[in-house]
């Protein structure tokens, strides 16, 4: 008899664990470096600005980490530390049309990894 209410008060035990774990947010590893020079064929780089996006991309990995490890009522600060700031330095180092090719795919992105929700709403003038 007692293993049984141990097996139950473990079950439900792990049961609550496994639905307190569900409620954090799911920040994949978001190490864009690597395919630096695909995104650089795609938005059609120049030598000048190839160097700016490699800086944002970089200021981008390190916030997406920072989210990734902090604890969870800081995730959603860090993530939209992250996002806006990139695209603040990538909007000042491409021009229009970069820029819109670049913020369709980093929407794919943010849409594919159920991020988007998490976000906040401003706008980037």
């Amino acid at each position: 008899m007692k293993r049984f209410f141990l097996s139950v008060a473990m079950i439900l035990a792990l049961t609550t664990v496994g639905f307190a774990q569900q409620n954090k947010l799911e920040i994949s590893d978001w190490n864009m470096e690597a395919r630096l020079p695909k995104l650089s064929r795609y938005l059609e780089l120049n030598a000048g600005q190839y160097d700016d996006v490699a800086n944002a991309i970089e200021f981008f990995s390190d916030k997406m980490q920072s989210a990734r490890y902090s604890k969870e009522n800081r995730q959603i600060k860090y993530l939209n530390e992250a996002v806006y700031g990139n695209l603040k330095l990538m909007k000042d180092a491409l021009n229009q049309a970069q820029y819109k090719k670049y913020l369709r795919l980093m929407n794919s992105q943010l849409n594919r990894t159920g991020l988007t929700a998490y976000l906040k709403k401003t706008a980037l003038n």
